[in-house]
């Protein structure tokens, strides 16, 4: 209070008392009441200005006063203002007229109800509480049974001469105390001899012996002791209050839970834990003792390796689905959304959880509960991150928390709450789990240096040391007393400060954490009590109360949506967020069309010394097929950059939200739809751009949608890297480390048929090649740009047929020539290895002619059986070479009717002078020929090769198609193909290539939603360290 706040309550009391005198009985009031506030130099200082006022102040005032106090106080304060108004003016045993009028005015300046005042005035003037009505907010302690007791609160204490009335006074949850004393006979020892004296009990409440029939305030953390029996704790109060409240029931028993860590080692020995309705319970401990491994366990996020943990009889692992809802967990982590606003974070956290729930209802629960929180001024600020605030670190705290706080659940869990927090943050974080403690929850605090406030509301506190060893579960401030004890300190039970009241917690840690000194006075390493011995004084000295299961379900807080609903949820928040970080949005809307105009500009080549100078072309740029392959690359590179930190960015998100048991399948959708959505942009201005810089023309949809396939691709990749490792630096080092392998076995930089043997088959990209999205996408983009643009796609046919006969006609027939002449000189031969080469040269005819008769030409070599070493004849041989020349002069007539055709059709495109001009212009507007020497091989030496019994065509892939495939899952052909085989049917590349790529994104979407990628890595640092446990030994 301030200075000005404590003579202006002194007037006010000065001006009450002053009528008809100041009696001694109301100096002591007035001084109880500045004790309680301040310390005694400075309670004698204002008494002095009583006294003082006393003489000075006359009633006139009295009203300005009122106001004056009235601005300054909390209600809570004008509650206790009051109580002692009333002791003052019964301090002469009667109410005058003019006391009575000053009272009730200053009760309306108050604004106190008129029923709780007259509560709080017959409270403080009977003597007899127990004779007073409202049984439900008047609590009677004392040594009789509780059946005599039905009709009202009581608590029973043996030893309790007398009774103990607690007066509750709902609107601030505030408690009074006042002792009654009952004088018992004893017999002492005097000069004379032996006699009987009358002695009153003595109580001290919080180390300050009580005073008969005076009201004192019972704040949370308090105690009275009652000599040797029973003490009295705030917390034994409050929920003898509670539990007379229509609030539903939750008992919640962990017994004897022992947890081992996946390495094997010991977290958690033999803790047992029994609550019920409205508790604080506070869990601590040093440093690793398992204060978080122990939250964890409790509230079902880790399983424990021996014991049960249930909630009203109800085992949280196995029967999950009927605690849906009933716990709720603060984690130490920030899991809020740095780019939402505060409002945001809560409304969308809302939508998730309460399906049940209007529009309307969501605004005005969140409105409330940012009302609550002391945050609706800030709900329009972003919430920024730890390092760059927009809020205060303790209003993250809060807003941490107001996540659980929306849905109230029965049984709340908070991990240190108040880390990182300064001393009234702190206090108002404990505030708020204190409250909702009061409202009926169970809350369990892991804690971490408490001030002595804060120490005081934990109505229980379980301590735990190092290696998850329990060594104390009872009332804090019993604990101080308890450890004292076991340490034999001076003057244990006094562990509160007599002038102020406070606790040192740490005092707990300093006794359990003791060193042993060494013969030069100096501390060791060694404690003197260790935590085994802790724990077997926990077994021995401390008894845990259990209750009993209770039969009634507890109340879920939960009204999940369907799937459906929690992605478009997801999308919004997601989106929402994403538009709000400006850098994020102008980078990535940005970084397409820059690459772009960039590549473009650089590959954008003509020859300024042409006759046609500075004119560019698209068919005379070299470079087109580096700009598709730097395409391929650019679409991977922006598919990984825009995925790789969406899910670690997200992880202690996430964790919170499969504790809340929402859906991992519309978390991961949403992610996929919306970076689907962001590169299938990218993707769009990379080729409005690219292609419109570089002329190429009537294929942006086949670019864009084989760019947006790869980048959806990169997408998944991203996002499994993203969900696998444990850094975002980690990530970024891998990204070229994927990319690399993309760009060497794409089929472009190098040749699959220049691979290294072990990984290739001749006439087929190898599996490896196919495992690259780079060659699916660079394949489709290359045979799509020759085979379909506007000029190609009439005569493409056409240079098929020519290819294809110049082909056969010119290197297949003068190969198998050479091989049947070779058969004949080889026929007679009789040495092993020749006839072994004689063998070889017929298995190779008879293969490549099996393969010719199934074209659909229709001409057969009808001795084809006879091609063995037994039965292949100088006849044979003569069949067979007249078979190959009816072969040859139907492929001459194929190629030259086709090459008939082309020209025809040639002359009617450019009959006329405007026609010819327009076919020039259209062939240098769609045809590369680049490109297409590229697609066709053109510029390989040797057109033909053998190897392992068969040829292989070197030249003209595009225009090849697949040789017969083996089963109807045989799709592998050879590079440039311009169709594949798949179930018995062919596909054009173009689709069959998008289709791949989908279905390896498909098979990335399946290893995503397992985390396959992150459980076969954890498996094998498991291993590792099972590997190095076993070298060690």
């Amino acid at each position: 209070m301030s200075e000005t706040l404590i003579k202006a309550l002194m007037k006010l009391f000065a001006i009450i008392a002053n009528d008809g005198g100041i009696s001694d009985d109301e100096r002591t009031v007035v001084e109880n009441f500045l004790k309680q506030q301040i310390n005694q130099e400075a309670a004698k200082e204002y008494m002095q200005w009583f006294e003082k006022f006393a003489l000075e102040e006359d009633a006139s005032h009295f009203d300005a006063i009122c106001a004056q106090i009235n601005l300054e106080l909390t209600q809570k304060q004008k509650v206790i203002v009051m109580i002692r108004l009333i002791e003052l003016v019964m301090a002469d045993g009667t109410i005058s007229p003019a006391e009575a009028k000053f009272v009730e005015i200053v009760r309306k300046s108050f604004n106190m109800e008129i029923e709780e005042f007259t509560l709080i005035k017959s409270f403080v003037i009977t003597k007899d509480v127990q004779s007073l009505g409202e049984p439900d907010l008047i609590l009677v302690v004392d040594k009789s049974d509780r059946e005599k007791m039905k009709s009202r609160q009581h608590i029973r204490i043996e030893n309790l001469e007398g009774f103990l009335g607690v007066l509750r006074i709902p609107s601030v949850e505030l408690y009074v105390v006042r002792y009654e004393s009952e004088s018992v006979t004893e017999e002492k020892t005097f000069s004379g001899g032996v006699g009987k004296s009358s002695v009153v009990q003595e109580l001290y409440l919080n180390g300050i012996n009580m005073t008969a029939g005076q009201n004192y305030l019972f704040t949370p953390g308090s105690v009275i002791r009652i000599g040797r029996g029973t003490p009295l704790y705030y917390s034994d109060c409050v929920s003898q209050f509670l539990s007379k409240k229509d609030l539903p029931k939750i008992v919640f028993n962990a017994s004897d839970i022992e947890y081992r860590f996946k390495k094997g080692n010991i977290g958690l020995r033999n803790v047992t834990v029994s609550e019920n309705t409205g508790k604080l319970i506070g869990f601590m401990g040093a440093s690793g003792a398992g204060k978080s491994t122990l939250l964890n366990v409790l509230n079902g996020n880790d399983a424990p390796t021996k014991g049960t943990v249930t909630i009203n009889g109800i085992d949280i692992y196995k029967q999950k689905d009927k605690i849906q809802g009933v716990i709720g967990y603060v984690s130490q982590d920030d899991l809020l959304i740095e780019d939402l606003t505060v409002y945001q974070n809560l409304y969308y956290n809302a939508k998730l959880c309460f399906n049940n729930k209007s529009e309307e209802e969501l605004d005005q629960l969140v409105t409330k509960v940012l009302t609550n929180l002391g945050l609706y001024e800030t709900r329009n600020l972003k919430v920024g991150s730890p390092l760059n605030k927009t809020i205060s670190g303790g209003q993250r705290k809060r807003l941490n928390i107001g996540l659980e706080l929306l849905r109230e659940p029965s049984v709340l869990f908070a991990d240190e709450p108040t880390s990182g927090l300064s001393s009234r943050d702190s206090e108002n974080i404990m505030d708020l789990l204190k409250e909702l403690s009061l409202r009926g929850k169970l809350v369990f605090v892991v804690i971490h240096q408490p001030s002595s406030d804060i120490f005081k509301l934990f109505d229980k506190l379980l301590i735990l040391d190092v290696g998850g060893y329990p060594i104390y579960y009872g009332n804090p401030i019993e604990a101080v007393a308890y450890f004292k004890r076991v340490a034999n300190f001076v003057n244990s039970e006094n562990v509160e400060c007599v002038e102020c009241g406070s606790v040192n917690p740490e005092l707990i840690f300093n006794i359990i954490e003791s060193k042993v000194l060494d013969e030069y006075g100096n501390f060791t390493e060694k404690r003197k009590i260790g935590p085994e011995k802790w724990h077997e004084l926990y077994v021995k000295n401390i008894l845990v109360k259990h209750h009993d299961d209770i039969s009634d379900k507890p109340e879920g807080s939960l009204f999940i949506p369907s799937k459906l609903k929690q992605t478009f949820v997801f999308i919004t928040r997601d989106l929402l967020s994403k538009i709000s970080n400006t850098q994020y949005m102008f980078i990535n809307m940005l970084e397409a069309p820059v690459l772009a105009l960039v590549l473009a500009f650089v590959v954008r080549y003509f020859d300024k010394e042409s006759s046609q100078g500075l004119t560019y072309a698209f068919g005379l740029n070299e470079n087109i097929s580096s700009y598709l392959f730097m395409s391929i690359v650019v679409a991977l590179f922006m598919g990984l950059t825009v995925s790789a930190e969406e899910i670690i960015h997200d992880r202690k998100i996430q964790k919170r939200e499969q504790f809340l048991n929402l859906s991992r399948f519309s978390y991961l959708s949403s992610k996929i739809l919306l970076l689907f959505f962001i590169s299938a942009i990218q993707t769009f201005t990379y080729i409005l751009l690219g292609n419109y810089l570089l002329g190429i023309k009537g294929m942006n949809f086949e670019y864009w949608f084989i760019l947006f396939t790869t980048s959806c691709f990169a997408n998944m990749l991203g996002l499994n890297i993203s969900a696998s490792f444990n850094s975002a630096v980690t990530i970024y080092i891998l990204i070229p480390i994927l990319l690399i392998p993309q760009l060497i076995l794409s089929g472009v930089i190098v040749k699959f048929d220049k691979l290294n043997p072990v990984l290739t088959k001749e006439g087929k990209v190898p599996i490896i090649g196919d495992l690259m999205t780079s060659r699916w996408a660079f394949e489709a983009l290359a045979v799509t740009q020759v085979t379909k643009n506007e000029f190609e796609k009439d005569f493409y046919p056409l240079n098929k047929r020519i290819q294809n006969a110049d082909y056969k006609k010119t290197y297949w027939i003068s190969e198998m020539k050479k091989r049947n002449m070779d058969c004949e000189r080889l026929m007679e031969e009789t040495g092993d290895s020749l006839r072994n080469l004689y063998k070889n040269k017929l298995d190779f005819l008879k293969t490549e002619l099996k393969k010719e008769m199934n074209e659909a030409h229709g001409i057969n070599f009808s001795l084809i059986d006879n091609l063995t070493p037994g039965a292949f004849t100088k006849d044979t041989q003569k069949a067979l070479s007249d078979y190959l020349a009816e072969l040859k002069k139907y492929y001459l007539d194929e190629n030259k009717k086709a090459n008939g055709e082309k020209q025809d059709k040639i002359s009617s495109l450019t009959d006329t002078k405007e026609k010819n001009a327009s076919f020039i212009s259209k062939k240098e507007t769609y045809y590369n020929k680049t490109l297409e020497d590229l697609v066709t091989n053109k510029l390989e030496v040797n057109q033909i090769i053998e190897r392992k019994n068969q040829l292989f065509r070197k030249t003209g892939y595009v225009y090849m198609d697949p040789e017969e495939p083996a089963n109807a899952l045989d799709y592998r052909t050879h590079f440039y193909a311009p169709r594949k085989h798949l179930f018995g049917k062919y596909f054009d590349t173009f689709w069959f290539n998008n289709g791949a790529i989908w279905l390896e994104s498909l098979i990335l979407f399946v290893l995503l939603y397992f985390e396959s990628i992150k459980k076969f890595l954890d498996g094998m640092a498991n291993l590792t360290t099972v590997f190095k446990k076993k070298k060690k030994r």
